[in-house]
């Protein structure tokens, strides 16, 4: 399985990003973001763990908002990233890590700024 890192690199360097492709790199954003907060937490943790439990938080995401995982607009990808930012209590992050938590804003931006779906 590809690395999160190499997914989001690769997702930033494309001009434009279909739904499924921001989908992707949003997803591994908050992965990456999650995995670097924990090690410097402390309590750091494998990507698979992270990613699994990220991919679970979205799946519970899109049926609560009622869209379907495959095809969602870029208002579902915002709703999905706040519902799962929430679950995994990024305004503590926010607090403790600032450039962290900015520099993850900053590249989901970049994403979504690229999505033309």
């Amino acid at each position: 399985m590809e690395a999160c890192e190499d997914i989001l690199k690769e997702k930033l360097t494309k001009r434009v990003l279909s739904n499924k492709t921001t989908r992707e790199g949003m997803l591994a954003c908050i992965v990456v973001t999650w995995m670097k907060y924990l090690t410097k937490k402390g309590t750091p943790q494998p990507e698979d763990t992270v990613r699994k439990t990220v991919y679970d938080y979205a799946g519970e995401a899109f049926s609560s908002i009622g869209v379907d995982f495959e095809f969602p607009n870029l208002e579902d990808l915002k709703k999905v990233k706040a519902i799962i930012e929430e679950r995994i209590n990024i305004s503590s992050m926010k607090k403790e890590a600032p450039e962290l938590f900015d520099e993850h804003e900053r590249i989901c931006g970049t994403l979504f700024q690229k999505f033309e779906g």
